[in-house]
């Protein structure tokens, strides 16, 4: 099915899911044979309205409206108005809202034969899957339009995209691959001597990256750097960039211990905020001023401070993470852990929600119908679509695409490649041909298994993160993904998704009955979370962690025989140890030498060859 057709049917569902916002009585005789770009002018504030928003038969009928044939110049008038429409959408956090939109934008500017239309539609799509948390999606779109700036050797074009591929890995929490997309970006600008605005944004975003990596000196020149390529052509351009340059110069300056320098850009950022007031701008300004604030001692007014800006990042969501981060470090400093320990609850459940939410959003554009199933269905359903996948290929569900660009999304700040569920993937699938499953059982397995970590969405990026062991704290939030994932993939009967929600609740679920969830032990867990556990635990550990090196694939080997019979399926540990040391041996790889992940790598490209069992 169409994936315009599929958005036309599903989206008004999800994003106007009450009689008043769907507006089903209003009239649909708005829509005639006027050009496309009137329509859409016309219906924009009605579109952008909160409180009277835009009928269902409006917002169907214009994407309807978007995909007919259109003469040249009008799709490239039309393209430009929604194009507006996203970046208010997006402005406004409504990115859901947007994406359809967005989406149907890019077939208008290829229409439109405009190879910048088409950059822009790219780049539209880009932040607004990345604003949904669909990491992957982003980078697709925003690679495209790099390639399109490259192909017409477009150098400011390139910096301003890769500008946009670090803010993706940015909203992902990967700090030093946003890093290094910044970086890109000044050495591509490297022979331009005339103040650039993706240069000004770079040097403040390689500034913001830098102070989360705990690199205080090397942020704070590139903050200084930020404010002498700012121009008032920039600072009238996107005011909002400016105080968030000043609200990073304190937090830099504060970790540096250069109190009376923060209290200058505390300054700067309330006078900035008082000219172009915005809730946004409110917040960060709030958070700034009690960061000077908490600095210089004067706690009580500081915390209270946090807690009226709390209160209004709870209205305005996309600021509600960043604002409990800065609670608890200031609780934390202030001598309340205990305080602290709540706003961390509070900030976990958001996080939890946040990513259950955005992924079953996604699963409903991808034209997942949800269908309600008892607690006593449950069981008879799993049974029965097992035995059907012992009997013929079912279908690919038509989310699933979707849910693999998420799960890369979602564990790419624990593996920076975006490989690791891919590996597992095949890995599980092997183990289970070598267990004895037919093919197509053992196919599904391993698809299954590629979305194992989906649930990671719904950890806080600061915890996945960490360059070190957990605290019990922290381990308990991360144990959560496990039935995070579990819940992101409910309400659905087709085989691979049941499965897949399987190995996503019980793949930390140990043989011994140890792990969790508790109270499952050997046999209760299902089969394929059991293969996926130990082609999970061997990925692991053959590849680099943010807390600790990878270690041989012949060193991994003998870890898992350690663990077997308490954490593993001994039985399944057995079948991987031979499949693995007969296809390195096939490959020409030393299991003992310490090879990196190239020979690993190697390794599973040979097992995701097709060896004719389908």
């Amino acid at each position: 099915m169409p994936l315009l057709y599929s958005l036309t049917r599903t989206i008004p569902r999800v994003l106007l899911n009450t009689r008043k916002a769907l507006n089903l009585d209003a009239d649909p005789g708005f829509l005639d044979d006027r050009p496309l770009a009137v329509l859409l002018a016309e219906a924009e504030t009605r579109l952008l309205d909160r409180e009277s928003p835009a009928s269902y038969r409006e917002f169907t009928a214009l994407l309807e409206k978007m995909r007919e044939p259109h003469l040249q110049e009008e799709a490239a008038e039309a393209c430009r108005i929604v194009l507006r429409l996203c970046q208010r959408l997006y402005g406004s956090a409504r990115s859901f809202e947007a994406l359809p939109f967005g989406r149907a934008n890019l077939e208008l500017a290829k229409s439109a034969n405009d190879e910048n239309l088409i950059r822009w539609s790219h780049t539209a799509c880009g932040l607004l899957l990345a604003d949904t948390a669909d990491i992957a999606g982003a980078i697709e779109h925003h690679a495209e339009a790099l390639r399109l700036a490259a192909a017409k050797g477009d150098t400011v074009g390139m910096s301003r995209v890769w500008n946009n591929i670090g803010h993706t890995f940015c909203v992902s929490g990967s700090f030093s691959l946003a890093a290094a997309c910044f970086r890109r970006v000044l050495a591509l600008l490297n022979s331009e001597s005339a103040p650039i605005f993706s240069r000004y944004t770079a040097y403040g975003n390689l500034a913001h990256c830098l102070y989360h990596l705990d690199e205080v000196s090397e942020g704070l020149h590139f903050a200084k750097l930020a404010q002498a390529e700012m121009t008032a052509d920039f600072l009238r351009e996107d005011p909002h960039c400016a105080v968030l340059l000043h609200r990073n110069c304190v937090k830099l300056l504060l970790a540096n211990g250069q109190i009376q320098m923060a209290k200058e850009h505390v300054d700067e950022v309330m006078s900035l905020t008082d000219r172009s007031p915005s809730p946004r701008a409110g917040i960060a300004a709030a958070t700034t001023q009690a960061a000077y604030e908490m600095a210089v001692g004067q706690h009580d007014i500081g915390l209270t401070r946090l807690d009226q800006a709390l209160v209004q990042a709870r209205g305005v969501p996309t600021t509600l993470r960043d604002t409990l981060v800065s609670v608890i470090r200031a609780e934390e400093k202030a001598g309340f852990p205990a305080h602290a320990l709540v706003r961390l609850n509070e900030l976990s459940d958001h996080i939890y929600r946040t990513a259950i939410g955005q992924i079953r959003m996604h699963v409903e554009l991808s034209d997942l119908q949800p269908r309600g199933q008892s607690a006593l269905d449950q069981p008879f359903e799993q049974a029965k679509v097992r035995l059907i996948s012992h009997l013929a290929p079912p279908s690919e569900p038509p989310e699933w695409k979707t849910l693999q660009r998420l799960a890369v999304s979602a564990g790419v700040r624990i593996d920076s490649t975006g490989w690791h569920g891919v590996r597992v993937g095949a890995l599980t699938k092997a183990l289970a041909l070598e267990f004895g499953l037919p093919p197509l059982q053992a196919l599904e397995y391993g698809m299954a298994a590629q979305i194992h970590d989906i649930g990671m969405a719904s950890v806080p990026e600061r915890i996945v993160m960490r360059g070190r062991e957990l605290n019990d704290v922290e381990r308990t939030l991360v144990e959560k993904h496990t039935a995070a994932g579990a819940e992101m993939l409910s309400d659905d009967r087709h085989p691979r998704i049941l499965i897949a929600r399987d190995v996503a609740k019980f793949h930390h679920a140990h043989w011994d009955g140890q792990g969790h969830p508790g109270n499952v032990a050997r046999q209760s867990i299902p089969l394929a979370a059991r293969m996926c556990a130990v082609a999970d635990t061997y990925d692991t550990l053959v590849t680099d962690r943010p807390y600790r090196k990878a270690c041989s694939m012949a060193e991994a080997l003998r870890e898992l025989n350690r663990v077997a019979g308490t954490q593993l399926d001994p039985e399944l540990v057995v079948c991987f140890e031979r499949m693995i040391k007969r296809e390195a041996e096939n490959e020409g790889i030393d299991p003992s030498a310490e090879m990196g992940l190239d020979a690993f790598q190697q390794l599973i490209s040979a097992l995701t060859e097709d060896r004719g069992f389908l």
